[in-house]
């Protein structure tokens, strides 16, 4: 990772991008809430500060004196989802599948529909933006490629899988983060819970516990 990552680069232009009196901050969360709720309802490219302003009831022009660009909104709403809060503390079901499926029913962020719908969001920003691309793998699939890691390694020192699978787990942690950006950002077919499951039974499970796909 560099020095200058894309949340370093929006602190740096909030800070001086706007001078004068000081912004009130206190409904930032709200309008980047709204914002996300627009990703995840539409195309990047129709997401738009103007909307987000009617939607919140703020003045166009206060919103463009704290975020220039939708980019930067966007930028802003992407840091502020933070981290899947498995990344703090992992589920813990006693059996990998049940783990698994605990972070694909983690309430975080409005529960499995609404999260998937921003993370479709996401990877629409994705192809249209390199800035937010590096946002999202920093912020929220490399954070997630991370718990299945630690998932899949807890299950082998508790005897659920096979020592001499561990070489596979670098790859293998990588499959639904990779597999569900793929899905999203086709669009041929949704990213919805039955498609995350069916990664579970019948790639990961199979690869990791040597038995046949579901």
């Amino acid at each position: 990772m560099t020095s200058a990552t894309p949340p370093d680069i929006l602190g740096a232009r909030q800070a001086g991008a706007h001078p004068g009196r000081p912004y009130d901050r206190s409904s930032d969360p709200a309008i980047l809430s709204v914002a996300l709720d627009l990703l995840a309802d539409r195309p990047y490219e129709r997401v738009t500060l103007d909307a987000v302003a009617t939607l919140t009831g703020r003045a166009k022009t206060t919103l463009y004196r704290r975020w220039a660009t939708k980019d930067e909104l966007l930028l802003a709403a992407i840091r502020s989802v933070g981290h899947p809060p498995e990344a703090a503390s992992l589920p813990d079901s006693g059996s990998l599948r049940g783990d698994l499926l605990a972070v694909i029913d983690s309430p975080w962020l409005g529960g499995a529909e609404r999260r998937l719908a921003v993370f479709a969001g996401l990877a629409s920003a994705a192809r249209s933006s390199e800035l937010l691309a590096q946002a999202i793998r920093l912020e929220v699939a490399d954070p997630y490629a991370d718990v299945y890691r630690r998932l899949f390694e807890r299950a082998i020192e508790r005897g659920e899988v096979p020592r001499d699978r561990r070489a596979r787990i670098p790859l293998l942690a990588e499959v639904i983060p990779a597999m569900s950006d793929r899905r999203m950002s086709s669009g041929t077919a949704p990213a919805d819970r039955d498609f995350f499951v069916s990664l579970v039974d019948g790639i990961v499970l199979p690869a990791l516990l040597g038995v046949p796909a579901a």
